[in-house]
């Protein structure tokens, strides 16, 4: 049966809830909390506002069903898929009458402002109680529209990350919408994708793309690579490695969506680009799209496009060494 897995839906509790529950031990950027000044400093009315119209421009990625129990305090997110991309005899087909629901179940509790959104999250060995923050909306309503706080808990650990998305949610009667924009002010030179270039000077470790929407500090790369930053903006920066200047620029990032970055030294400029396509299409539904599937060994469930590979090897034509697999 080809099974959309729970981590690829983009509830937003479970694009940033999963990974980042996984991540108190690790996910990049994950710190104490530094964001309930701000979101407490306005007024509820202000707050909501403010949020409406932040959702109003941010990116529909998902939309489904709610179903709420008001007696337990209880509501489960549907997302239903009408429609794949699967496999047959080693070739992608399809098939307009596939079906497929995911759902997935959370306590709920209100508190001021704010939506707790509590789930028992199990998964091999993993075993947590993983609880997600929502704020804009009204106490005691579940109707609106809210915003993921970027903080949550982990059984009794409490932590808060620091990357370069916002997420939404809007109920509305038994219909949920799911949104994500990007957050303004975010350094996108002090990233994952910064931090994965400088290790690819050093040791020819791999790029990730995408590393670009998430927080990391550089410090110590830094200092045990030799690498001096001359100049550096939140879009732009300078640096040097090894009698090498590299200057690094931002064209175009948007978070669900599209990604290019252009790296140059001398006379080389080295471009990395990455587009996502999370709605599977009888269109995108080909063999010619096959390595960039994602999915499972039954199916595709989206697209993602990249170039890290040829990105890598510009990289290593800077320093005149050959690519490494």
């Amino acid at each position: 049966m080809f099974v959309k897995r729970i981590v690829d839906m983009d509830f937003a509790v479970i694009a940033m809830g999963l990974v980042c529950a996984a991540m108190l031990a690790g996910c990049g950027g994950f710190t104490e909390d530094t964001n309930t000044a701000n979101r407490e400093s306005a007024g509820n009315s202000e707050l909501g506002t403010l949020v409406a119209k932040k959702y109003a421009e941010a990116r529909t990625t998902q939309t489904g069903f709610v179903a709420v129990d008001e007696k337990s305090d209880s509501l489960t997110l549907v997302h239903e898929t009408f429609g794949g991309c699967l496999k047959q005899d080693g070739h992608y087909v399809w098939n307009p009458d596939y079906y497929h629901a995911d759902s997935i179940a959370f306590g709920y509790r209100f508190s001021g402002d704010s939506l707790y959104l509590s789930q028992l999250y199990e998964s091999g060995t993993t075993r947590e109680y993983d609880t997600f923050i929502y704020y804009g909306g009204e106490n005691g309503k579940l109707d609106g529209v809210w915003q993921l706080f970027p903080c949550l808990y982990v059984d009794d650990q409490y932590g808060c990350v620091n990357d370069g998305y916002e997420k939404f949610m809007k109920i509305d009667g038994d219909k949920v919408e799911f949104r994500a924009g990007d957050l303004p002010g975010f350094n996108y030179m002090e990233s994952v994708f910064i931090n994965d270039l400088f290790d690819y000077l050093e040791y020819q470790l791999s790029i990730m793309i995408t590393g670009i929407f998430y927080n990391a500090n550089l410090d110590k790369e830094k200092e045990e690579y030799g690498i001096t930053v001359t100049s550096q903006t939140d879009s732009a920066m300078t640096f040097t490695y090894d009698n090498h200047t590299f200057e690094v620029e931002l064209k175009h990032v948007s978070y669900h969506d599209s990604v290019s970055v252009v790296v140059t030294s001398g006379s080389i400029q080295c471009i990395a680009s990455y587009r996502e396509f999370n709605d599977m299409t009888p269109e995108l539904c080909n063999d010619g799209n096959s390595k960039y599937m994602r999915g499972d060994d039954e199916g595709a469930l989206r697209v993602e496009r990249d170039n890290e590979i040829e990105f890598e090897t510009c990289i290593d034509s800077i320093l005149g060494r050959e690519h490494r697999l």
